[in-house]
């Protein structure tokens, strides 16, 4: 049967030859669908600084549809569009800078450390009591249990041996 080249982008497969691929690389529709892939991961400043240098498609306003798509040199979003993807672009920058500490303030990840360092040092971890586990009452007439259901003790810690658990 011979090998078949599969593309992710247009979800088709066709026979491996360098000629047969060279055709469906330059292809229209391999590149509108690879253009369209990309476009999905594009970040809202991208798209924003993209669709602010491009006029109103006039057809796409009127209309609403455009025979072109995707491939349309002009833009297809409409005014609240923007305004949303600019709120959204300003939110986000907003968010990053918010995210460092500001002058004179303290360093969030220097205050946990110092935070949980002082619990560690502290009197209190020896006070806290940890619940132990109970062996329900159903299992005990199962002698042939696997041992991730076998009780926990200490000896069963220390000397367990994972070939068995399997």
């Amino acid at each position: 049967m011979g090998k078949r080249y599969y593309c992710d982008y247009c979800d088709r497969s066709f026979k491996d030859d360098p000629e047969a691929r060279r055709k469906h690389l330059i292809s229209l529709q391999h590149i509108q669908n690879r253009t369209n892939h990309y476009n999905y991961f594009k970040d809202a400043e991208t798209i924003l600084q993209e669709e602010t240098l491009k006029t109103p498609c006039k057809r796409f306003m009127t209309i609403g549809d455009c025979a072109f798509g995707n491939g349309c040199r002009f833009s297809h979003y409409t005014p609240p569009m923007i305004w949303e993807l600019q709120r959204l672009v300003a939110w986000s920058k907003q968010a990053s800078t918010s995210a460092m500490p500001k002058e004179g303030w303290p360093d969030p990840d220097e205050v946990a450390k110092e935070f949980f360092q002082d619990i560690i040092d502290s009197d209190m971890a020896e006070e806290i009591e940890y619940p132990n586990w109970t062996f329900p009452a159903e299992l005990r007439n199962f002698p042939n249990l696997p041992p991730s259901l076998w009780p926990i003790t200490l000896e069963s810690v220390t000397d367990s041996n994972f070939g068995k658990w399997s």
